[in-house]
């Protein structure tokens, strides 16, 4: 927008008139009879013309300044128009940010009541899944224990089959050394070492004392259980093998000491402790 400016008056009309109301004034005293006094007459033509002459050369400067003054009063009523409709635009855009704003607001609790509901599901969810999962451990936990329980009496059991065949095969070679025949005793003492092997590999180890050793009560046991051995006693003979399984100690080697007869070991010399072993592990 191109700022619009004051009409110019000429002033030329005005210099001219001015001069010839001045030129009429000083006619008018020219023509005064020198040797009459200054009547009142002439004194009044005289300040009319020259007042007359100031009057019309300020005019076309009042006239400018009125026009300027006017035309400032137009600009800054403009301005306050412009003003005016910027305060209303900016109140529109107020009052659309501010709806804007409550619709926002509007969307952000109905996004929080969702998140909340959303968590809310989460947390069921998750709730429910840690108890399947302590279901499903608990299950497992039982299922392993009876598995456990399960190989716990296997072994048992298939210890004692062990146990029971060396124990037959320790009998059986002991019967054969009484038998005196040097090629039976070789044959058992090769059919003794190979089962032997066979339950070594299995975790259970034969235990036998050596010749002539000295009896001690933590390795080794009597068929009396009650007979206290005198201090310095010497082993003599064999009644029955001490057995362990994987380092646990299932019977202590039954021997037979001087001064007892060699003849047949009580009913339970030779069993070894497998129910003891079994309690211990379960």
């Amino acid at each position: 927008m191109s700022e619009s400016t004051a009409p110019k008056i000429p002033k030329w009309p005005f210099i001219v008139g001015d001069v010839v109301l001045l030129l009429m004034a000083w006619l008018v005293y020219f023509e005064s009879d020198p040797e009459a006094p200054f009547n009142g007459l002439e004194a009044f033509w005289c300040f009319a013309c020259v007042a007359a002459g100031a009057w019309v050369m300020v005019l076309p400067f009042l006239r400018e300044f009125q026009v300027e003054a006017d035309l400032t009063e137009a600009r800054e009523l403009a301005a306050s128009v412009e003003k005016i409709s910027s305060l209303e635009a900016l109140a529109k855009q107020v009052e659309n940010a501010t709806e804007q704003w409550l619709h926002v607001e509007d969307r952000a609790n109905e996004i929080n009541a969702t998140s909340k509901e959303i968590a809310g599901r989460i947390n069921a969810e998750a709730r429910e899944f840690t108890e399947f999962l302590q279901k499903a451990n608990d299950a497992e936990k039982n299922h392993l224990r009876l598995e456990v329980d399960k190989l716990n009496r296997a072994q048992v059991d298939w210890v004692k089959v062990v146990t029971g065949m060396l124990d037959h095969v320790f009998a059986l070679n002991q019967a054969g050394r009484q038998s005196g025949q040097e090629k039976l005793v070789r044959q058992l003492d090769n059919f003794q070492a190979a089962c032997r092997d066979v339950a070594r590999r299995v975790g259970v180890v034969t235990h036998l004392p050596k010749p002539e050793e000295v009896f001690d009560a933590e390795k080794y046991q009597l068929r009396d259980p009650d007979a206290e051995p005198e201090s310095g006693a010497k082993i003599v003979g064999i009644a029955a093998q001490g057995l362990s399984h994987q380092g646990q100690v299932l019977r202590k080697a039954v021997v037979v000491i001087e001064g007892e007869d060699l003849g047949q070991s009580p009913p339970d010399a030779g069993k070894p402790k497998a129910k003891a072993k079994a309690k211990k592990k379960a």
